[in-house]
């Protein structure tokens, strides 16, 4: 049963994450909830598997300074605080890329081809997806210290 919500989860997870950019690359309301989603998903993992992930940290992080965005504005050190988080989350999923070969050898003795493969592309489809949205955050008007948020109100 768990394989089968996975093989559900992961491609509508970043699915969500593709439209949440598509819709709102230009304000950052889309960090929040993906960031969300995410280290949730994290806390999951750790709590079945015993086992650390990295998600806890990296997703953290980004929902740590998009929430300080919603205090602070987006002044330029959240601007770089936002995107450097991103840019971690994307290291986390790169991981799995780089080290694909390990990963699909110990994971291939529980998982079945199906899931290797959507776990695979899921994980690379979320690392071109958080690159993406750091450089977005990025050039994504000018800093301020206006009361301008990524979170809404």
């Amino acid at each position: 049963m768990g394989e089968l919500i996975g093989l559900c989860l992961m491609p509508a997870y970043a699915i969500g994450c593709w439209i949440g950019l598509y819709k709102n690359a230009d304000t950052g309301k889309h960090l929040l909830p993906a960031a969300l989603f995410g280290w949730i998903w994290a806390i999951i993992n750790i709590m079945r598997s015993k086992r650390i992930d990295l998600g806890v940290v990296t997703f953290g992080l980004v929902i740590i300074f998009t929430l300080l965005e919603r205090y602070y504005g987006f002044t330029r050190g959240v601007r770089w605080a936002i995107s450097a988080a991103a840019l971690a989350v994307a290291a986390n999923f790169s991981l799995v890329v780089v080290f694909w070969k390990p990963i699909q050898k110990d994971l291939s003795r529980s998982k079945s081809q199906l899931w290797l493969k959507v776990f695979f592309s899921y994980c690379f489809t979320l690392m071109i997806f958080w690159i993406v949205s750091a450089y977005k955050n990025f050039v994504r008007g000018e800093p301020s210290t206006s009361s301008y948020s990524s979170v809404q109100q």
